[in-house]
């Protein structure tokens, strides 16, 4: 936990000077994408098989899938903040385990009602006439992009289940993570038997360059749409197209 908030701490600090340490951003977060993945694993079952090997031949295609909200259903649950998790992380998670952009659609996607209500029937926020939403993107060739797509939407379904039991375990680790982000988090099993995961040297990182932890910056088309600030556990929003 303590390599964690390190990691997250470096992180911020690296962030106050963009456009100087991109290689060194990119490391951080592939090394933050290894230990969450460790620490705050959601043990899902809907891991599909090996992806087609990559043909030169093949073109590169985008696909996409909306997944929407059932908010009439569960209108006091917070689906989106579940996604996004603590300054959108869960979402980014997402985006690096399955290789799919992932972003928050529709009525009620931004925080601001009234910046959603002024951009609505403008060119590039035609999103804000469906319903509440989550767009699921994938580039590759074609069988590629959908088998990613096919697992990424099998993810996101399985969130937007509410928990009936009262028992719910994403929330406990979000909550964790966010404590760590914070700076609060105090651990239960004491320093002298902390989490055992291994550190990786610069070189051992490298290997895990194919892995990116999260799609190209969405800044050059649609500005983000999220709402997930509505939340007091949730920062900075999830970028997207």
């Amino acid at each position: 936990m303590d390599y964690l908030a390190q990691l997250i701490h470096e992180k911020s600090t690296i962030s106050a000077f963009p456009n100087h340490f991109k290689h060194t951003d990119r490391l951080i977060d592939l090394e933050i994408a290894r230990v969450r993945a460790q620490l705050f694993q959601c043990n899902f079952d809907d891991d599909l098989p090996k992806l087609p090997e990559l043909e030169s031949h093949e073109d590169i295609v985008t696909l996409q899938e909306k997944v929407y909200v059932p908010t009439k259903e569960h209108p006091e649950f917070n689906f989106v903040g579940r996604i996004l998790g603590p300054r959108g992380m869960t979402a980014k998670q997402l985006e690096h385990e399955t290789g799919c952009k992932i972003m928050v659609r529709g009525r009620g996607s931004l925080r601001d009602t009234k910046k959603e209500e002024a951009n609505r029937g403008k060119p590039n926020w035609e999103h804000l006439e469906d319903n509440l939403h989550i767009l699921i993107q994938c580039e590759d060739t074609e069988k590629r992009a959908r088998s990613k797509l096919e697992k990424a939407v099998g993810r996101v379904k399985k969130l937007l289940v509410p928990t009936n039991n009262g028992i719910d375990e994403l929330k406990r680790k979000q909550l964790m993570e966010l404590s760590i982000i914070n700076g609060t988090y105090r651990s239960a099993i004491g320093p002298k038997n902390p989490p055992s995961i291994p550190r990786l040297t610069p070189l051992s990182m490298l290997s895990h360059m194919h892995l990116p932890i999260s799609p190209p910056p969405f800044v050059s088309s649609a500005t983000t749409h999220s709402h997930s600030n509505n939340h007091p556990f949730f920062g900075s929003p999830l970028p997207s197209p």
